[in-house]
C-alpha cells in the first residue's frame, strides 16, 4: 500500500499534464472561495450558497481528478503489483521460522457447560 501511493505521487510529480490539471483546478477552487466569500454568490439569476457552490466545486473536481489521473493510477497500480508480485516470488521466509521459541500446549480442552467459571459465565447484573 505504501509503495503504491510513492509510485503515485513519484508518477504525480513528473507528470506535466497532471502539474497543470492539478494548478487549473487549484485556481478553479480559489475563484469559488473568493467569489462565495460572501456567503452567496448568484449566476445568471440563480443564487447559490458557499455549500451548494463547495458540494458542486468537489464533484466537478472528483470527475475532473479521475478523468486527468486515470493514466497514472493505472500505471502505479500496474507496477506496485509487479514490484509486489515479485517480493511474493523471491521472498525466502524461511528466515523467519523459529522453533526454538515454540510452546508446548497441553492440556484438555474440552469445555464442561456445568462449569461455573466468571469468564465463561458473566455475573447478572440485575436491574435498578
Amino acid at each position: 500500500m505504501i509503495l503504491t501511493a510513492v509510485f503515485f505521487v513519484l508518477t504525480l510529480v513528473v507528470s506535466p499534464s497532471a502539474i497543470i490539471g492539478i494548478v487549473l483546478l487549484g485556481f478553479a477552487w480559489g475563484a469559488v472561495i473568493k467569489s462565495t466569500q460572501g456567503g452567496t454568490v448568484t449566476v445568471k439569476g440563480v443564487t447559490i450558497t458557499q455549500k451548494q457552490a463547495s458540494i458542486g466545486m468537489s464533484a466537478l473536481s472528483a470527475v475532473f481528478l479521475f478523468y486527468l489521473l486515470s493514466h497514472i493510477f493505472w500505471y502505479t497500480l500496474g507496477t506496485s503489483g509487479i514490484f509486489t508480485t515479485a517480493h511474493a516470488v523471491t521472498r525466502d521466509a524461511s528466515m523467519h521460522k523459529d522453533e526454538g521459541d515454540k510452546i508446548e500446549m497441553t492440556g484438555d480442552l474440552t469445555i464442561n457447560a456445568e462449569e461455573d467459571a466468571a469468564f465463561l459465565n458473566p455475573a447478572e447484573v440485575s436491574p435498578v
